[in-house]
């Protein structure tokens, strides 16, 4: 994943720092995606569509992140729920912060910006981010079917303190990964030739980027393809005990026609809220989870690659705005999904709107 962040602009600082030669071909290979065709693509996406959607998801994760404060921590979804705003919160900031640095870029560059190092030295701690991420997706859709599977005891296994020291084992974790990448990194001041002014760049060595590289896929790779492969399965089974579930209560129901009809009703609004939840997390995502899988399967399709490389920085200028609207919309699940998640929102950001829903509630 660390080379995802490079693909995203290849000509920015390529080979600043570095000790790898590169090596000198007689003929020129023509990439399966032009230049012209990524440039347009990164503009549009990157620097237009991720910006403006991480925008309004640091705004809306801050939300959340009150509305959950104001709610308490009593129950183990308000404190997975936390999380995961607090995790979407940090991922919309640094999304932000890459597409405005990249924006700073302009090909021809023979040292990279100041702004773009500090995106590119913030990238390690932003894949684990996004792994916590993915965990916390995982622990909370695991959570969901088992209370289909064990419905009276899923609360003694699953308790809030159980959950907490969960979530914060994971982050631990997840933290410890990206000591050996931040340990190989340095920084050294290079002299821009056009400018002749000195700025600071990253300078990694051969040793370096294999360490990083194995860092990445320990600690946003490997998690981001397990817990994918968890979200769709319990996607899928929560699909199927849900409609068995109502299926079994419509033909043993000694309800009236209408009652069942509500019944129904009910179930159905139940599953649609679980599959939106999961299947959000599983759209997103899997541009990153099906690149980052490919990669590792075919080495060839890496960014160094003349035939591949463009293609490899297209998938991942798709993956990141994907991230973004991740982490984006949640609040309009929340507000779909939750009563109590939708009352804290008005009584703390829409009090007039309360105030005269009571006035006409007391109407004669």
């Amino acid at each position: 994943m660390a080379t995802s962040h490079t693909s995203l602009a290849p000509q920015v600082g390529q080979g600043v720092g570095h000790t790898q030669a590169i090596p000198v071909t007689s003929a020129p290979i023509s990439p399966i995606v032009s230049d012209e065709v990524r440039h347009i693509l990164f503009t549009i996406l990157v620097q237009v569509g991720q910006l403006v959607i991480a925008s309004f998801g640091i705004l809306s994760n801050v939300v959340n992140i009150i509305v959950y404060f104001k709610m308490g921590f009593s129950e183990t979804s308000s404190v997975t729920l936390t999380a995961l705003a607090l995790t979407d919160l940090l991922t919309e900031i640094w999304l932000v912060l890459m597409a405005a640095s990249l924006q700073s870029h302009y090909t021809g560059a023979q040292v990279t910006p100041l702004s773009v190092t500090i995106m590119y030295l913030l990238s390690t701690a932003s894949n684990a981010v996004l792994g916590y991420g993915s965990w916390i997706t995982a622990i909370i859709s695991t959570e969901r079917c088992l209370c289909i599977v064990f419905p009276l005891k899923v609360k003694s296994i699953f308790t809030v303190r159980r959950i907490t020291m969960l979530l914060t084992v994971v982050l631990i974790i997840q933290l410890v990964s990206i000591i050996p990448t931040y340990a190989t990194i340095e920084l050294t001041y290079v002299q821009s030739p056009l400018t002749n002014r000195s700025t600071l760049v990253l300078a990694r060595s051969e040793y370096s980027l294999y360490v990083e590289t194995i860092t990445m896929f320990a600690l946003f790779t490997i998690p981001s393809v397990i817990c994918f492969s968890i979200v769709v399965i319990c996607t899928i089974f929560l699909v199927v005990k849900l409609n068995q579930s109502a299926k079994w209560r419509q033909s043993t129901s000694n309800a009236t026609q209408g009652q069942e009809g509500t019944m129904s009703t009910k179930e159905n609004r139940v599953v649609r809220t679980v599959v939106l939840i999961c299947a959000i997390y599983i759209f997103c995502f899997a541009p990153n989870v099906l690149t980052v899988t490919t990669m590792a399967a075919y080495p060839d399709f890496n960014e160094t690659d003349p035939y591949l490389g463009n293609l490899l920085s297209v998938c991942f200028i798709i993956a990141f705005p994907c991230h973004a609207i991740c982490s984006a919309v949640n609040i309009f699940v929340y507000l779909g999904m939750s009563t109590k998640y939708r009352e804290t929102f008005v009584k703390l950001f829409c009090p007039k709107k309360k105030k005269l829903n009571g006035a006409l509630d007391k109407k004669p």
